[in-house]
């Protein structure tokens, strides 16, 4: 027996699909993909996970002589490639619901070539239960005896999540309250402080990602940092800030 346990996911215009393979030995494949879509649902984005499971089973699985389940937590999914459910919607919500259900559609037609009498394999008697069923079997996530793979495959499903740029660039800025200078990044949290600002800045540089191109430094930090003549600076503290600024030059836009 082979087992898939489906998840898909969705965010902005990304669609996720998060895919758990047990195959007929016990080895654990795991697989994600993803796509831009115009009109993303999450009905949409379960389909996908199936869409994609189908295609791994076409390629790897037909012809193995092995029974293959699948395990999927979208209901309306399940009733589609059970009992070829088409809803109908009203006027309200047609288009965007009605686009699901014909993707569903799609997705089942693609399914009945794996399990059609016209395939190689169409039916499997299953000494078990002494009962014919269909090489590739849909169901529900009820079914799963193990329910921790489609917990993996919901992680898997939002894998492009996660590998979403973080920003390259910052912005730093400079407040001063009861004669300390607090060091602000991107307006959301102080960094830093200091009673001195150049000391402030210097703090919150080191703490700089190693992914960002670019620090935007306020007025009053521009204007402070050009300000100050680091050859005839005599405390320790401010020329070892000034180094570290001097490390961070390349990427400071004055």
């Amino acid at each position: 027996m082979i087992e898939f346990y489906i998840d898909g996911s969705t965010k902005d215009n990304m669609i996720g699909a998060g895919i758990v393979k047990v195959n007929e030995f016990g080895f654990i494949e795991k697989h994600h993909f993803k796509v831009e879509h115009n009109n993303p649902s999450s009905s949409i984005a379960e389909g996908y996970a199936l869409e994609k499971t189908l295609e791994i089973i076409r390629e790897n699985d037909l012809h193995k002589n092995e029974i293959i389940d699948i395990y999927t937590d979208n209901q309306k999914l399940y009733s589609t490639l059970l009992y070829n459910e088409n809803t109908e919607f009203t006027r309200s919500n047609f288009f965007a619901k009605q686009e699901s259900n014909n993707y569903f559609l799609h997705i089942r037609n693609l399914y009945l070539e794996l399990i059609s009498r016209h395939s190689d394999y169409p039916i499997y008697h299953c000494n078990k239960t002494n009962q014919a069923r269909p090489l590739i079997k849909i169901n529900f996530k009820d079914e799963a005896k193990d329910k921790k793979y489609l917990q993996d495959a919901h992680s898997l499903s939002r894998n492009y999540i996660k590998e979403e740029k973080k920003p390259s660039r910052v912005e730093l800025k400079a407040v001063k309250e009861n004669n300390v200078w607090y060091i602000v990044k991107d307006n959301k949290g102080v960094v830093a402080e200091n009673k001195r600002p150049l000391i402030a800045l210097s703090y919150a540089l080191k703490q700089t990602d190693a992914h960002i191109k670019q620090i935007k430094l306020c007025d009053k930090l521009e204007t402070i940092l050009k300000s100050t003549n680091k050859n005839k600076l005599s405390n320790e503290s401010m020329k070892s800030a000034i180094k570290i600024i001097e490390n961070h030059k390349l990427l400071i836009n004055l």
